[in-house]
């Protein structure tokens, strides 16, 4: 006998309930008029506390009426008179049950298959029944009742509610902010506000400004004065929402309670920090202790005055902050000191992905030990996102396998979750974030730790820290008269310390607890399952525009001086040595490096770094480099690696945080135990698209996962899809500890396959089964690169002038020469010319004799430069973007100067540069001799002749931009004949050749955004 539907709505309900039986929902079944207007029926209907209810419509499949069911309950507003509750549906998921639930002998029977996972089909529709969306857009995700459970918060969130609360917390912000500063023009509240935040607070200028400069000073000061004040404002509407959250527990009041028990019925600021009192007697210091310091500075009219703003956007953002990040999402905006800082936001979508793929979900999550002794740390928190995402994951996890997570909440706050940042609002909302999954729990401290940062303060005998007659502060010096200094969680570098620690004196800042105690924090090496990280990648070095005034941008926050600036860029090399951590990758390099220190053996790391990562540095046979440390030391000490990058034409597109300017990579790995070898591969994952919502990015990292478990051997691959979207692929490479990891940031696995195959020897064409053995070397095994442009330049001084007669010609100038149109011929003159240096005659004749005719492109932007490679007539010292690389003839250089500008030879060169800005790909002296070429020293005469014919004949032919290489005549003339004379290829290849080399100029990092692609 077949089961009804209703009797497995039923048994869908029932299982729903054990599930959640910790989180306040209750599932109903067949519940007519639960909805007002025309009457109705759910199949299934949750109501939640301080939620949205909810409805589930089950059909067996094929369901061809599912969606018509949905659309009678989305919108539509809750009946209290039946469901005791109130609210809108704004969001109904469509279930397809399979026959064989419908084939049980019984419900039970139906039940027990469900709990043990047996596949279901579910999908979402998100909105009202005019404006609606579909997850996914197509097709439906398969699953077990768990994995729908799982489904259902983040699928139910209402993202219009969650950015109207973001921006009700940014206009509230904005409107005291501004009321804040002009309150306190002529006050020194706005330097003591900085003070506490670690923030700027320029003086007024005492006159008006008369020069530009002067106009952008002042411009300058009064935005880092109104980001400090709105800084200042968001913490304590931050503490105000929390206020709210926490109302009717152990006799805390709402606002409206505190008003109504004043004297004047009026909320002041004497009122609002009695009761912040109350609540810090009670517990969750972390949270009030900072906006206390903040509110007590600022004078009582002012604070009446901007306290109704703050207070309306506590009451708008209360509900929605509950289950999302959204004062992180504000305060992202606040952080005057970011840029300097690099840190930038990480996306909540960002975050959750990061943390489904770090977190396995093969362990005993049922058992509340599990979820205790998991360790999860994020030592650069910034607004505390990963952090929040990684504890919401387990907790999840250890719910829907029948755990209560709030019943260890106490334990995981103050045993299990470290977070560490420079700044005190990044801690104070990290610390609001964690305690907010379950804010009537109590617990007796934290381990959100404010790390010192800059120079170390002198004490007085009173172990206040002093200042000198002007009131500045009094800092340490050593012997030598340097300043003492800290460096934040960089400390954490040091390999010579017995045990880890905050080590923070009594008198700084440190982790508060629940009274408002200093603790000092153990943080022991090899002790975090995780360790998840969006860290900062600033370098030290002053290059950028927005570091040109600058003397270390790594070190440059909170003002520090020159010199304190210095002395904290020793320290870190000092604790750097032995580790990856390598000034010239930035501090995410120095960052990875405490990552790796910190996690245990078994544990993981997930990493959110800029995809120069992946792409950047270099082994030249003598020397590892910037961030082939980091991937050596992945491919030797790790195992269950995963790499995600975004390939899409813009690094906006492809940035995993906020804000940002530079594609990134998310690298996720285990740690090998002592007794464990590695496998030296990886998983990339390259999608299609960034996830654009939590509920996206969690059903990726699902897909992710599914599609990871097809590969079954080194070169294989596979699609990603959440129902029947697209959504990218994975492939499984074989990871070398001395090379880059090119399968990051591609759209084509066809076309990655052909690149590498170029690289390998073996052409894999379109359209032939068979691959095309090719006789192609690394660069390096056939000529030498020239020196970096530094060497030329400390033995010849430069003159822009050049003429036929120039003893030393050079290329200094090609970069900028004819613009935009630069290198669009194979053949170019030279730019500039050298004098030696007086003193410098053997060192310059020396260097000469490194110069050629040949120069590879360092900086080749494939959507306006066309050519990778460059030829001179005489020999010709290389600049900055064009060094020399030298052969043993110069037929050698004519014939590899046609191959590095045909289609095969820009592909390899693509595959190996550093693809992190758009539509560019950069390359460096160092890296250069890892670029495949054909093998000409290895070729006969004959096929080394017609590489210089051809060389002879196009040479001083205009190409297009190498994106354009689709309707490039010349250059597909060129394809063909190096194809048909050189590789004595057929004509099919030619055409072959075609579809590949369309493929390349359709390749989103190609293109860059660029609308010059195919149609």
């Amino acid at each position: 006998m077949a089961l009804e539907e209703e009797q497995l709505n039923g048994r869908i309900a029932s299982v729903l309930n054990e599930l959640a039986r910790s989180s306040g929902w209750v599932a109903r079944e067949e519940l007519w008029n639960a909805l007002r207007g025309p009457r109705t029926k759910p199949d299934v209907l949750i109501t939640r506390r301080d939620a949205p209810p909810i409805v589930i419509e089950n059909e067996y499949r094929p369901a061809s009426a599912v969606y018509d069911d949905c659309m009678k309950s989305i919108g539509r507003d809750l009946n209290p008179d039946v469901a005791n509750d109130d609210g809108t549906v704004n969001a109904v998921f469509a279930m397809r049950s399979p026959l064989s639930l419908r084939d049980c002998d019984t419900a039970d029977e139906a039940r027990r298959m469900l709990m043990e996972g047996e596949p279901i089909e579910y999908a979402v529709y998100q909105g009202d029944a005019e404006r609606h969306v579909r997850f996914p857009s197509d097709g439906f995700i398969t699953g077990g009742v768990r994995d729908f459970f799982q489904f259902i918060r983040p699928a139910s969130e209402s993202e219009d509610a969650i950015a109207a609360a973001v921006k009700a917390l940014e206009r509230g912000t904005r409107d005291a902010a501004v009321r804040l500063v002009q309150h306190t023009r002529n006050m020194n509240v706005g330097a003591e506000i900085a003070q506490t935040l670690r923030q700027p607070w320029p003086a007024q200028m005492s006159a008006a400004p008369k020069t530009t400069a002067e106009r952008r000073q002042r411009q300058a000061d009064r935005t880092a004065r109104e980001q400090t004040a709105r800084m200042c404002v968001a913490i304590i509407i931050n503490a105000l929402a929390y206020q709210q959250t926490l109302a009717g527990h152990e006799g805390i009041r709402d606002l409206e309670r505190v008003r109504g028990e004043t004297e004047h019925k009026l909320l002041d600021k004497r009122a609002v920090i009695a009761e912040w009192e109350n609540i810090l007697a009670v517990n969750y210091w972390p949270i009030f202790h900072i906006a206390r310091r903040l509110i007590l500075i600022i004078p009582p009219l002012i604070v009446l005055d901007i306290l109704p703003y703050m207070v309306e956007a506590a009451d708008a953002i209360r509900e929605a902050m509950r289950q999302n990040d959204v004062a992180g999402t504000a305060f992202q905006r606040l952080i005057a000191d970011r840029q300097t800082l690099a840190t930038y936001y990480t996306r909540p979508e960002s975050a959750v992905l990061a943390a489904h793929l770090a977190i396995p979900d093969d362990l005993d999550w049922g058992n509340a030990d599990t979820l205790k002794d998991y360790r999860i740390a994020d030592y650069a928190c910034g607004t505390g996102g990963l952090a929040l995402a990684a504890y919401q994951r387990v907790r999840d996890l250890h719910r829907a396998h029948g755990g209560d997570p709030d019943a260890v909440h106490a334990h995981m706050m103050e045993k299990s979750l470290t977070a560490c940042d420079i700044m005190p609002a990044a801690v104070h909302l990290t610390s609001s974030l964690l305690s907010s999954v379950a804010p009537n729990v109590r617990y007796e401290g934290t381990r959100c730790v404010l790390y010192p940062y800059g120079g170390v303060r002198r004490l007085g005998a009173d172990g206040l820290p002093m200042t000198d007659d002007d009131g500045a502060p009094v800092f340490e010096k050593d012997r030598n008269g340097a300043p003492l200094v800290d460096v934040g969680s960089l400390e954490l570098l040091d390999t010579n310390a017995v045990q880890f620690q905050s080590v923070i004196p009594l008198s700084g800042q440190t982790v508060v607890g629940a009274a408002g105690a200093r603790v000092m924090v153990d943080m022991p090496p090899l002790s975090q399952d995780l360790v998840i990280m969006n860290p900062p990648f600033t370098t030290p070095t002053n290059h950028a525009a927005d570091h040109a005034d600058t003397k270390n941008p790594a070190f440059a926050a909170f003002s520090t001086t020159n010199e304190e600036q210095d002395a904290m860029s020793a320290k870190v090399k000092r604790l750097s040595r032995g580790t990856v951590g390598d000034g010239y990758a930035g501090l995410g390099s120095q960052f990875s490096a405490i990552a790796d220190k910190m996690v245990k053996p078994g544990g993981h790391i997930a990493l959110i770094l800029p995809i120069s990562s992946m792409l950047g540095g270099s082994y030249d046979g003598r020397a590892v480099r910037s961030w082939q440390k980091l991937r050596r030391m992945l491919a030797e000490n790790y195992d269950d690696m995963t790499v995600v990058a975004v390939a899409k034409p813009t690094t906006e597109e492809s940035a995993f945080s906020a804000d940002t300017n530079i594609a990134e990579a998310i690298i996720i790995a285990r740690r090998l135990r002592e007794d464990e070898r590695g496998s030296r591969t990886a998983r990339f994952v390259n999608l299609l698209e960034r996830p654009a919502t939590k509920l996206a990015a969690q059903e990726v990292a699902s897909a992710v996962r599914a599609a990871a478990a097809k590969l079954a051997e080194v070169g294989d691959s596979a699609e990603i899809t959440v129902g029947l979207d697209e959504i990218g692929f994975v492939s499984l490479e074989r990871v070398d500890p001395l090379a880059k990891w090119t399968a990051a940031r591609i759209a084509n696995v066809d076309l990655f396959r052909a690149a590498k195959g170029v690289a390998s020897g073996s052409l894999r064409l379109p359209q032939r089964i068979t691959p095309v053995p090719i006789p192609t070397v690394k660069m390096g095994e056939v000529g030498e690169v020239g020196p970096v442009h530094r060497r030329f330049l400390s033995a010849f001084s430069k003159r822009n002038s050049v003429n036929a007669g120039s003893e030393y010609p050079f290329l200094w100038n090609h970069d900028k020469q004819r613009a935009p149109k630069t290198q669009d011929k194979m053949l170019t003159p030279p730019d500039s010319s050298g004098r030696i240096k007086r003193g410098k005659e053997k060192e310059a004749d020396a260097l000469w004799n490194r110069a050629s005719r040949l120069h590879v492109n360092m900086d080749f932007q494939f959507n306006a430069n066309a050519t990778a490679a460059a030829f001179t007539r005489m020999r010709t010292g290389g600049g900055r973007a064009w060094p020399n690389f030298k052969m043993e003839s110069v037929e050698l250089e004519k014939a590899t100067c046609v191959w590095l500008n045909g289609t095969l030879g820009i592909i390899g060169y693509w595959l190996e540069s550093n693809r992190t800005q758009n539509g560019r790909g950069g390359t460096t002296v160092t890296a250069i001799p890892n670029i495949p070429t054909l093998d000409f020293p290895a070729l006969p005469p004959e096929r080394l002749a017609a590489a210089v014919r051809i060389f002879d004949d196009l040479s001083e032919k205009t190409m297009l931009p190498a994106n354009e290489s689709y309707r490039d005549e010349v250059r597909q003339e060129l394809d063909r004949r190096l194809l048909t004379e050189v590789l004595a290829l057929d004509a099919a290849a030619v055409e072959q050749l075609e579809i590949l080399r369309n493929q390349w100029c359709m390749e989103p990092t190609v293109v860059g955004g660029k609308g010059t692609g195919i149609e």
